[in-house]
């Protein structure tokens, strides 16, 4: 149970308050995304702006308030004229130290008003465009770009708001100075310039080295990213000294470019540490050589050291903007580009009043592949990626691949939502998300369990050493499941074969680790199949489903899938015997070369381009179709299914 340690507001301000709506669309180019950001941000950095002219006014007074108390003691002594200026000094203490307590809140408020929109909308973009995202940037960039570049964005609000705050007080100060003495006043007003273009010089040339040092950190990023995932299948293959000689040149190459703009940043640090000093230096000078000439008194030499010494503070500040604009900059980028990319498909060719009929024939008119409505139907090809690939066409991965119709409807011309419905795909990786096991076979359709606590995490870190990285995780206090879906998970899990994988979680209320580490790879693949198999799509797509599992559990899931989607259109792209002798159509597919045009493919090309669409070349055309049966006399097709015969090792 949490333990308050302050009182805190029953309602907090927007910008300090987390948000749960869906974050807005942000612009696609840096400048518009560091505008619309500043734009989200303006009552955040309105608040602390106020806050941080006060905090910085009240520390410029100070020494406004010292040298009148100087000279009020150097002209009557310790008397009573002492008591305003004591009193003023205490108060613009006591103020200074409020306004300081309350500079951190809205600081971290600017900060957060704009870290909060770019973070969650890199993110969001990320989570319905990732196919798109990560085919155009790297995995570890992406990952670089949600966690540090936003954090850069968010950190210059910050500093905005800082700057605003220092430069009103420097105005105030100027007036003040021109006021006492105006050759001194015009020192500094002119000064200040100078100091703010001589630290300005070095930006151009730090933000060439940042942006190298980004690029070089993100594909570090990525090397370190694609470890972890395939850290098993590295070490079984041996690959450890490899993937350590090339981390170990990516670091070397990431530390020469930190060692780059490390030098600029040592550099830009003198300039803001000794320009300061330099500048208040001079006007200490100027001051001291008045103040014997009579012009100003010593009171107010002291007031101008004070203001000169104080001028330190904004002037690095200042400083410091111009160093975190780079970053953020830089950071502005990329996230821009993040959210530049376009999505693979979209409801742009939706058609009115189209609709379509999950019985029909699924077609694809690329290849002229034609694929019976209510069948169980399989895909062979000497080349599994190409067959891989039209799979992900029949359920419309990405709109640019091809046509594909479903009772002679386009794909295209019905909402993606009522696509994802009706036709489900299940790729040949067997993905799988962190969560009870009901989450994972039902997905939306059941509450998402609670967050799970520290003692539950370490618990199972527990457990799964004792089991050696299979035993079952504490759960997460999961809602609890209606009759009808407990059924229906529980039938989903048994049509995969999958009720030892049940068993070693403790029940559907069990957990599943991140990609669901704590069960083996063909339990992995089996919950797959059972997450697909629970959705009771008209239409199911599965990509090489069985390859992880032995000859007699393959056996098994394939008479039960059989007879689970009996009536409904299924598709299976394999070559393992066991499967393809239970479907009641095999399609032998053959790749498509430079030199050959499959009459199919010529046929549905010619049909589309009647109606104005085009259509991709086809990448497989049809060879033969048949039952298992029939088509085990060709040539072709026995070389093919031999061939995933003897990489199974095992059918």
């Amino acid at each position: 149970m949490p333990i308050p340690v302050t009182r805190a507001p029953r309602r907090w301000p927007a910008f300090l308050s987390v948000q749960t709506t869906p974050p807005p669309d942000l612009p696609t180019t840096a400048g518009g995304l560091l505008r619309a950001l500043t734009r989200m941000s303006v009552p955040a950095i309105a608040c602390g702006v106020v806050v941080s002219a006060v905090a910085y006014l009240a520390q410029a007074l100070i020494p406004l308030a010292l040298g009148d108390l100087l000279d009020a003691g150097l002209e009557a002594g310790l008397t009573a004229r002492l008591l305003p200026g004591l009193l003023a000094l205490a108060g613009l203490g006591l103020l200074g130290s409020l306004a300081a307590g309350l500079e951190d809140a809205t600081g971290m408020g600017a900060w957060a008003s704009a870290w909060k929109p770019a973070m969650r909308g890199a993110a969001h973009r990320l989570g319905l465009r990732s196919r798109a995202v990560t085919r155009k940037i790297a995995s570890g960039d992406v990952v670089a770009t949600i966690d540090a570049d936003t954090d850069n964005i968010g950190a210059l609000m910050y500093f905005v708001v800082n700057v605003i705050g220092a430069l009103i007080s420097v105005v105030a100060v100027g007036v003040l100075m021109l006021r006492a003495s105006t050759a001194l006043g015009l020192l500094v007003l002119i000064g200040l310039p100078i100091v703010l273009a001589l630290v300005g010089a070095f930006v151009r040339p730090l933000n060439r080295r940042l942006s190298a040092q980004r690029e070089g950190q993100g594909r570090l990023s990525t090397i370190t990213t694609d470890a972890v995932a395939g850290l098993r299948v590295l070490r079984g293959i041996g690959g450890e000294d490899v993937y350590s000689a090339r981390y170990t040149e990516a670091s070397h190459r990431v530390r020469d470019a930190g060692i780059r703009v490390a030098s600029t940043q040592a550099l830009l640090a003198t300039v803001r540490a000794g320009a300061p000093m330099v500048f208040t230096a001079v006007v200490v000078g100027a001051g001291a050589r008045a103040a014997l000439a009579g012009a100003i008194t010593p009171g107010q030499l002291v007031t101008f050291y004070g203001y000169t010494t104080f001028l330190v503070g904004p002037l690095g500040v200042m400083a410091e903007l111009i160093q975190f604009s780079t970053r953020a900059w830089v950071g502005a980028r990329k996230v821009a580009r993040i959210e530049a990319v376009a999505p693979l498909t979209d409801d742009s060719g939706v058609v009115p009043g189209a609709r379509l009929d999950p019985a029909g024939d699924l077609v694809d008119l690329s290849s002229g592949v034609v694929l019976c409505g209510g069948c169980m139907t399989a895909l062979v090809c000497a080349d599994p990626a190409r067959a891989a690939a039209l799979a992900q066409r029949l359920g419309r991965a990405d709109d640019a691949d091809g046509l594909v119709t479903l009772g002679g409807t386009a794909l295209r011309a019905v909402p993606l939502e009522e696509v994802r419905r009706t036709i489900v795909v299940s790729g040949a990786h067997a993905e799988a998300f962190a969560g009870t096991l009901a989450e994972e076979l039902l997905g939306d359709e059941i509450p998402l369990s609670g967050p799970r606590q520290t003692a539950d995490v370490i618990r199972s870190g527990a457990v799964a050493g004792a089991h050696g990285d299979a035993g079952p995780a504490a759960g997460g206090g999961a809602a609890p499941l209606t009759a009808a879906q407990r059924e229906r998970a529980e039938h989903a899990l048994a049509v995969a074969a999958a009720g030892d994988a049940l068993d070693s979680l403790g029940g559907l209320d069990g957990q599943l680790t991140e990609k669901a580490r704590n069960v083996s790879g063909g339990q992995r693949q089996r919950l797959a199949l059972a997450r697909a198999v629970a959705r009771r799509a008209p239409v199911l797509v599965l990509v090489e489903p069985t390859s992880a599992l032995d000859s007699h559990t393959e056996d098994l899931v394939a008479r039960r899938l059989r007879e689970d989607r009996r009536g409904l259109t299924t598709v299976v792209v394999t070559a393992s015997p066991l499967l393809l002798g239970r479907c009641d159509e095999v399609v032998l597919l053959a790749p498509v070369g430079a030199d050959a045009e499959p009459d199919g493919e010529a046929d549905a090309a010619g049909a589309a381009a009647s109606k104005g669409t085009t259509i991709p070349a086809a990448d497989v055309r049809e060879l033969a179709r048949g039952t298992h049966h029939e088509l085990s006399g060709m040539e072709a097709y026995r070389a093919v299914v031999e061939r995933g015969v003897e990489a199974g090792g095992k059918r």
